[in-house]
């Protein structure tokens, strides 16, 4: 493979306004998720001393996010794209200074915090389906990998920087300081998508039966390939994703503070930022079924060595190297879903892999929690990564459309 196809590939942006817009304003958005993310964590570990609260205010998050992208994926397909990812940004920068305003009281009250929560998943979900939606009418067909390479590269920068940085400035200016950025980077993604061009859907629907979730829902029953796509990573979500044991991880088994919980946070995000800007290869993969089979597999592997591991460099290096085969995962996952959808259901069966995709690690992060009370953040996290790779390989075996699947581009290019 040569150097050129390693590197990502830039061909989706260099002649689309409108997609770099995209990539700019999910870079920043992204950015003040990172900040929240970990504050909420340390707030809500702080207020009750238990990492299950911060599982179940993730859980929260996720059952708000459930709700925004079915809502969404309809509205996504019916009405103004545009619109709703506005709408969206700016109902957030509402929900992050709620979340300041409470930090800001002696006494700052959980029952607020899981409200913004709730709250801000609807307003995020149903903005993320629209987004999710319009990107393939931005880029053609044999694009699509590398619009999803660069939607991932930009995600995870925002990502690496943000739980850093986060870390940082609760430990320094407090939790006020970090909601209040939050804000402000939500009210600046709400004036770069402002910019955008009206994005109504391509093939409206009618106010039908037709137009819900239930022809979705059909469309996936019909096509092996699809559900294959939503099934591999599940349990990955469900039983791998540790990011609510990491205050305890870091308190009871590595000897650090909010800091350290930063870095946990932050150490998938390097290795998916390393993953999405070496991704170039994802284009021209010629097996991207097994390719996917391999990756999420590899999830799973790294998982289980991060709770066998008590050293804090092996700890991260493992999670890094979670994240760089997540992201890939993601992107092919991304190109082959959106490829082989039809525009008319893009909104509804994107919400759907959003759907599983989010709500997934917070059921995944109740189980683990639960786990963890049991015997420990490391052995718990340990056996969930068995757990994926098994799984991942029971979904390889039972769904062999997902195996004879071939290059992304072939693809993209035979769905539209």
């Amino acid at each position: 493979m040569r150097l050129g196809q390693l590197v990502l590939d830039l061909g989706a942006v260099r002649a689309n306004r409108d997609f770099r817009l995209v990539l700019t304003s999910r870079t920043v958005w992204l950015l003040g998720i990172g900040l929240t993310s970990v504050a909420v964590a340390v707030q809500v570990f702080q207020i009750t001393g238990t990492s299950a609260p911060v599982a179940l205010v993730s859980l929260t998050l996720g059952a708000g996010l459930l709700i925004g992208f079915l809502i969404g994926g309809v509205l996504a397909d019916r009405t103004d794209r545009k619109r709703l990812v506005v709408l969206s940004s700016f109902g957030a920068a509402i929900g992050f200074a709620g979340l300041a305003a409470n930090a800001a009281l002696p006494e700052p009250k959980l029952w607020i915090v899981f409200v913004c929560a709730g709250t801000h998943g609807v307003i995020d979900g149903i903005g993320e389906c629209a987004l999710t939606a319009v990107v393939p009418a931005m880029v053609p067909g044999e694009q699509l990998g590398s619009a999803s390479a660069l939607l991932a590269v930009t995600t995870q920068l925002g990502a690496i920087v943000g739980p850093t940085l986060s870390g940082l400035v609760i430990a320094g200016p407090g939790l006020v300081a970090c909601y209040c950025a939050a804000a402000a980077m939500a009210l600046g993604t709400t004036g770069l998508l402002a910019l955008l061009r009206p994005l109504p859907p391509a093939e409206p629907e009618p106010d039908t039966a037709e137009g819900s979730l239930r022809e979705a829902l059909r469309f996936l029953r019909g096509n092996r390939l699809i559900a294959s796509l939503l099934l591999i990573d599940m349990g990955a979500m469900l039983f791998a994703m540790p990011g609510a044991l990491y205050p305890q991880l870091a308190s009871e088994r590595l000897g650090g503070g909010p800091e350290l919980v930063g870095l946990l946070y932050t150490a998938p995000a390097v290795g998916a930022f390393v993953g999405s800007v070496l991704s170039g290869w994802t284009s021209t993969v010629k097996r991207a079924g097994l390719t996917l089979v391999t990756v999420a597999a590899l999830w799973g592997v790294a998982a289980t060595g991060v709770g066998l591991s008590t050293n804090l460099g092996m700890v991260l290096f493992l999670l890094g190297v979670g994240g760089l085969a997540d992201v890939f995962s993601e992107i092919l996952r991304r190109a082959l879903l959106q490829g082989n959808t039809p525009d008319r259901l893009q909104g509804r069966v994107g919400s759907l892999w959003l759907a599983q995709a989010v709500t997934g690690p917070s059921l995944g992060g109740i189980l683990t929690s639960f786990g963890a009370s049991l015997i420990g953040p490391g052995p718990a996290i340990a056996i969930g990564g068995g757990i994926c790779v098994f799984s991942v390989l029971l979904v390889a075996a039972l769904y062999p459309e997902l195996r004879r699947v071939g290059a992304l581009v072939d693809q993209g290019q035979g769905s539209r």
